[in-house]
């Protein structure tokens, strides 16, 4: 497996060795049975205890907030790359784990028993101060109420089901579910609303969640319609192989030695607020906007055409090796904007390169597994890079640059609103020597969409579908009275 020597500078000087996570398979506590992991529960809620106060988010209501993205992200940095002290082996799992927290999303873990799951969990979680964690094991007969809370008898007695979600999943901040698999059916499919849309939803009753990230870990998969779905929701995933060369069991050896298995708790200067990720978070998710992160038309076609390619080589190799078909869902392709935006922001970066698609790996492959996988997004991210030169990332730029110039033209002819001035937007008008926007029409942008010249069929590709779409835009306005739709 090669290794990408521009890594996202995650943690510094932390750069994988390999994309594979490998811990003994015999490294588990006796005493604890998770490798001397520190317990992770639940806050204690007394009955008819008000919700705990949310975490505060001035930023999002345009308050001022005394805090520097670069010092934060050295602050994570250093609280997690700590963890590979005890962690032994696990740093391209970190890195992953870095990029969930980064995003608000979740982390599937699954390995042979006795591989240090919990104990992985737990101590990452442990790293994150002032939040609400919530634990659980799940088995066949685990029910919802476990999960979501107990039925409130004084709403029932006036005939509305409605659960008590203090101190449950609903109510958590972070989340680690183990034996994930070993629940029903029923049991995964109520948790998609929380994993994914982050609500509760059942009945009359609806609540928002706050969940930041879910780390859920299981000994096996089961392939069913309803787990590929749960599956789904799983932006990252990793397998733990267990690895018992000499040099990883000394390792193993000298962290367990520094604790035999006792809880620890670490200092606070060991932990970060989770305030502080959260700050990431909505950064990196667009929710602050004098703190966007962007991205060129032409790095998010290299996107999709890597994932493409990846899609149609693992699916080679799956066939070959009588393996089942590797699923790549749309909202993965729409969710990868996110840690293409996470990787910029490590790099200290307000916009998205090319030089951060290599980070897709953390979230299309699964980190330790199969290793045709990483071979497969290897080769692809190779031939992308190659495949699509400079010239031709400057005509997607301008081609979609195009496509958003003819539908501000049709929102000027429908209503009358005015046509943003824009760098492409000075650029036609003295191309065509014309005076002001109002001077633009679908023809004007048509005839400079077929003046682009590219060399790649699929950039060509492109052109022919935005000429349609222009062409399309055009008829709409002639047909304005007729249209079903304004």
């Amino acid at each position: 497996m090669s290794t990408d020597p521009t890594l996202p500078d995650a943690f510094e000087d932390l750069s994988p060795d390999s994309v594979g996570v490998s811990v003994p398979g015999q490294a588990t506590c006796p005493v604890c049975g998770g490798f001397g992991q520190p317990a992770v529960v639940a806050p204690s809620v007394s009955e008819g205890e008000a919700h705990p106060q949310r975490l505060r988010r001035p930023w999002v209501h345009g308050e001022s907030w005394d805090a520097e993205p670069a010092e934060i992200i050295d602050e994570l940095r250093r609280v997690l790359s700590s963890l590979e002290r005890d962690l032994v082996g696990f740093r391209p799992l970190l890195i992953q784990s870095l990029y969930a927290l980064l995003t608000r999303e979740n982390l599937l873990i699954f390995s042979p028993a006795g591989t240090a799951k919990t104990f992985y969990a737990a101590s990452v979680f442990s790293r994150i101060r002032g939040a609400r964690v919530f634990d659980t094991q799940m088995s066949k007969g685990t029910l919802a109420e476990e999960l979501f809370g107990s039925i409130d008898t004084g709403q029932l007695k006036r005939g509305r089901i409605v659960h008590n979600t203090r101190g449950t999943l609903v109510d958590a901040d972070l989340a680690f579910i183990d034996e994930f698999f070993d629940a029903n059916d029923m049991v995964l499919r109520a948790l998609l609303g929380v994993f994914n849309e982050r609500v509760f939803k059942k009945g009359s009753q609806l609540e928002h969640c706050p969940l930041h990230t879910g780390i859920a870990a299981a000994n096996y998969l089961r392939a069913t319609e309803v787990t590929e779905a749960v599956l789904d929701r799983f932006l990252f995933r990793a397998y733990i192989t267990p690895d018992y060369s000499p040099l990883t069991l000394l390792g193993i050896d000298q962290a367990f030695a520094r604790h035999y298995g006792r809880r620890e708790v670490p200092d606070p200067d060991e932990q970060i607020p989770l305030q502080h990720i959260v700050f990431l978070a909505d950064i990196v998710r667009g929710l602050i906007p004098d703190r966007r992160i962007e991205a060129p038309a032409s790095v998010l076609f290299l996107k999709n055409m890597l994932l493409n390619r990846y899609r149609e080589l693992i699916g080679q190799a799956c066939e070959a090796a009588k393996k089942r078909t590797l699923y790549i869902s749309p909202r993965t392709y729409a969710k990868a904007r996110i840690v293409l935006n996470a990787a910029a922001l490590l790099r200290g970066r307000d916009h998205v390169t090319s030089d951060d698609l290599s980070q897709l790996r953390y979230a299309v492959t699964t980190v330790g597994g199969w290793e045709e996988q990483a071979e497969c997004f290897d080769k692809a991210l190779n031939e992308t890079l190659i495949r699509i030169r400079p010239a031709d990332q400057d005509h997607i730029d301008q081609l979609v640059a195009a496509r958003d110039l003819a539908e501000h033209v049709m929102a000027r002819v429908k209503d009358g609103e005015a046509i943003p001035c824009t760098s492409f937007l000075q650029r036609v008008l003295r191309f065509f020597g014309l005076v002001s926007a109002g001077d633009v029409t679908f023809d004007h942008v048509r005839r400079f969409v077929d003046g682009v010249k590219p060399q790649d069929e699929q950039v060509k590709t492109l052109k022919l579908e935005v000429l349609r779409w222009i062409q399309d835009l055009a008829r709409r306005v002639d047909r304005m009275d007729h249209e079903p739709l304004a």
